[in-house]
Parts: C-alpha cells; structure tokens; sequence
C-alpha cells in the first residue's frame, strides 16, 4: 500500500476500496491485487489551485513554527534545570529570558494559523488520518479522512465531489465510518451531518457529541433511524434526535440485532427500540446492564446464535448472554504482545479475534471456548473483510488477500 492506514477494505464489482495516510483512496483490482488507481484528497488536492498554494504555505509555516515551539520548550526545560545549580548566572538567565520572548512570539505568530479552517486537527499517532472505512452504493464510493474531508469518486476514480465537511475535535482523532442509510450519506465527523451522495451539499447537520464508533442504522415503525456509540438515537430523514444517551460506548460501535441495540464495554446495556416513534420521540427500553471484564473495547462485538463475542484491547475474550447479559465465560487469548482494535468477526460459523501485531485466533462460537486455530500477518488493525472463500485483510504495509484451503 501506498501508506498506512486502520480503516477496513470494502469490495464492490470486483474492485477493492481501502483508505491510506494521509488521506489516499485505494482502489485494488480483487483478481490480482493491482492497484488500478489512487486518488489523494489532502486540503491542497481538493481546492483551486490559488487557494491550494496559499494553504500549502500556511502549513508550512505552521510546521516550522510548531518544530521551533518545541525545540524552545526543550531549550527552556534545560536552562531552569541549570539555573537551579546556578541561580546567579546572568548569562544563563539571559538566555532563558530570549528563548522566553521568542516562543512568547512564535505562540502568537501561530495562534491565528491554528485557528484558520485548513489548520489539520490533532490526532494521536495510532489513529492517524485513515482509520475510516469507505462505503460504496454500487455505482460510487465516499470516502472520508481524519482531516474533515470527504471525497466521493465513481468506480473508475473520476472524481465526483469533495469538500471540507467538518473539522474534528475529538481528543486523539477521529475515526467513525461513513454510512449510507435511505439514499443519505451520514457521517459524524464532529456533528452528524446527512449529505447528498450525488453533490455532496448538506441535507442537515445536527450538532452531537462525537464518538470513535460507527453509528447503527436502525428502523423504528418503518422510520430510518442511527444510532450514535454515545447512545443518541437520530431520525435520518430530518437529523431529529429522538432520544439522548441511551447507553454510551467509549471508543466501539454500537451492535443491532432486529430491535435490541447492544453497547457492549465494562458497564454494557441492552437496549430495546420501541415499536413506534411518538412526536419526534423514541422511548426505549432498558433490558439488561453487563459487566464483562474491566478493561477499554477498542474492538465492536458480534452476535451469533443469541451469543454476543467481544474482546478487550488487553486480549480478554467474553462470550455473553444476549438475553440476559450474563457473562458465559471470558478467556485471555494467547494473541501476545498488542492492542486489540480489529472488531470480532464471523464467517464459515467460525470467529476471528485479532491483535494489530498481526495475531489471530480462530475459535469455535459457544457456550464453551474452543479454539480452533491460531494465525500470524504483519500487524493490522482494520477488520478482517470475508467474501465467498476469501479474507481479505488490510495490513500496515500491505494488502492481503487469503484463500480457504482445500481440506486434506
């Protein structure tokens, strides 16, 4: 891969979508794995060419006057150390009073370029600016990037439109996906925003506390709903919200199965949608509270066979009732050394739980852990993606696509 990326891959007629850093659609040929074509949709890609240039060079100059902050700071951390061997120096003091004044300077030079539009947010050096997953309604595919960019491209890399849609500010970066629910493209980059996927303007945007997980598409009496990992219920035909803080997961997605929303993490509920929306009002229920091992679920659950799978980042493995909540056992994997971020994943009645140094176990689904096989791949932390006989998986450096094997 042309850069390295968390998001998981997404196929459609025979053509693999994948984002990579620093904000680069992939798209991959699934018969041979050749790249057909690569599309960057950086600020500077995506604006007139003399806004570009003036973005370009704002950027620069904010990056050496970050680069020059820093090594100040360090300058400054030294000279008081020393001053405090040597209170009566005056040379040391008037060096410290210089480097005082100029980063005094260099704060207010770089105050009114931090707070411009284009200005990248932060984001911690795990999470980059790719950890989306693309979507794709058949004819097109909608990007999106840590940076608040969105990109919409046909199948065969024209692009269709992008535009800077919403600057992030959650701490450590974003990374909810894109989704396509009842003709809308919804992403939730600092607000949940409906957009046109034919044009990309703005059908709404409702303001709503960001969160890392992807949101569920629901249906109540028939009506379109999300839901947000923090538990905020949204018609999508208006941006509604119809119901706040139902439950709230701190970094995974929320897991649907018919009219029961699971947020499953230390502190875990069910929670039942109601049969209808009253006014603009859905009044849930809650059925249960969880609580399996005390520990961060960077990764989603799954549910199989009324049995929900979820793994800690500290490989701790539960297997949980899905009508009681009780927790059926928990196993700590033998994935080593790592952070679980690849959600649990199920395909040929076997799960998958995987580790970003590339491990991953095989186990069998039921009341009683059985493993069934263990793997090794160089580190991911996207979700392994299954399609017919094939897993498709996308690795830090590489993509990979791996056959069943014939049973002996």
């Amino acid at each position: 891969m042309p850069g390295v990326g968390n998001g998981s891959p997404v196929i459609n007629g025979g053509k693999l979508f994948v984002c990579v850093a620093p904000a680069t659609l992939v798209c991959v040929n699934v018969a041979d794995g050749k790249i057909l074509w690569q599309r960057s949709n950086e600020l500077t890609d995506i604006r007139p060419p003399s806004e570009a240039a003036q973005i370009k060079a704002a950027q620069a100059q904010t990056a050496a006057l970050e680069k020059e902050l820093g090594q100040l700071a360090n300058d400054i951390k030294q000279l008081k150390t020393k001053l405090q061997d040597s209170p009566n120096d005056a040379d040391l003091k008037a060096k410290l009073s210089d480097a005082e004044q100029k980063q005094a300077a260099d704060q207010r030079e770089l105050e009114p370029l931090r707070a411009a539009w284009y200005y990248l947010p932060f984001t911690h050096p795990t999470n980059g600016y790719a950890s989306f997953t693309p979507v794709t309604d058949g004819s097109r595919v909608f990007a999106v990037f840590g940076t608040g960019v969105v990109a919409a491209y046909d199948l065969s890399g024209k692009r269709l439109w992008a535009r800077m849609l919403d600057k992030p500010k959650i701490m450590w970066g974003a990374s909810t996906s894109p989704i396509i629910v009842a003709g809308k493209l919804i992403v939730h980059l600092q607000s949940a925003t409906a957009v046109d996927p034919a044009t990309g303007r703005i059908i709404w945007q409702t303001p709503l506390q960001p969160s890392y997980g992807t949101p569920a598409a629901a249906k109540i009496g028939g009506v379109d709903v999300i839901v947000t990992s923090a538990g905020d219920i949204v018609r999508v035909a208006d941006g509604v919200v119809l119901a706040k803080g139902v439950s709230k997961l701190d970094y995974a997605s929320p897991l649907l199965d018919k009219d029961i929303v699971y947020f499953i993490q230390n502190g875990g509920k069910a929670i039942k949608l109601p049969a209808a929306i009253t006014g603009d009002t859905a009044a849930t229920t809650a059925l249960w509270e969880t609580k399996p091992r005390n520990d961060r679920y960077y990764a989603s659950p799954i549910i199989h066979e009324g049995l929900i799978y979820a793994i800690t980042q500290a490989n701790w493995f539960s297997c949980i009732d899905a009508a009681t909540g009780a927790v059926v056992y928990e196993k700590l994997l033998n994935l080593g050394k790592g952070t679980c971020y690849p959600s649990v994943t199920f395909a040929g009645g076997l799960l998958f739980a995987s580790n970003d140094n590339g491990a991953t176990i095989v186990i069998k689904p039921g009341r009683e852990y059985q493993e069934v096989a263990a793997n090794s791949l160089e580190p991911f932390r996207g979700s392994p993606v299954f399609i017919g006989d094939r897993l498709y998986i996308h690795g830090q450096q590489n993509l990979y696509c791996l056959r069943a094997s014939k049973a002996k």
